[in-house]
C-alpha cells in the first residue's frame, strides 16, 4: 500500500493464542485502515471461527453490513 490508507469497511479478527500468525503484529498496520475494526480474540487460535464462533460471527457479519452501507 506505499504508505496509503485503505479508507474502506475492514475487519482484523486475531486470536491472542495463535501461534502461526502473531496479533501484536498487526498493531502496526492499523493506523493505515481508519475504517477498521480491530479485535483479539482471548481463547482463539488460528482457527477464530471455530474457537469463538459467536464472537467470529457477529463481528464478521457487522462488517458485511458496513461493506453493504459503503
Amino acid at each position: 500500500m506505499d504508505g496509503h490508507e485503505f479508507d474502506r469497511p475492514s475487519v482484523f479478527l486475531l486470536g491472542r493464542q495463535d501461534a502461526s500468525v502473531g496479533y501484536r503484529d498487526a498493531y502496526g498496520i492499523l493506523e493505515r485502515f481508519p475504517r477498521a475494526t480491530f479485535a483479539v480474540l482471548d481463547l482463539a487460535g488460528h482457527n477464530l471461527q471455530i474457537e469463538q464462533p459467536q464472537l467470529f460471527h457477529a463481528l464478521i457479519n457487522e462488517w458485511l453490513d458496513r461493506v453493504e452501507r459503503f
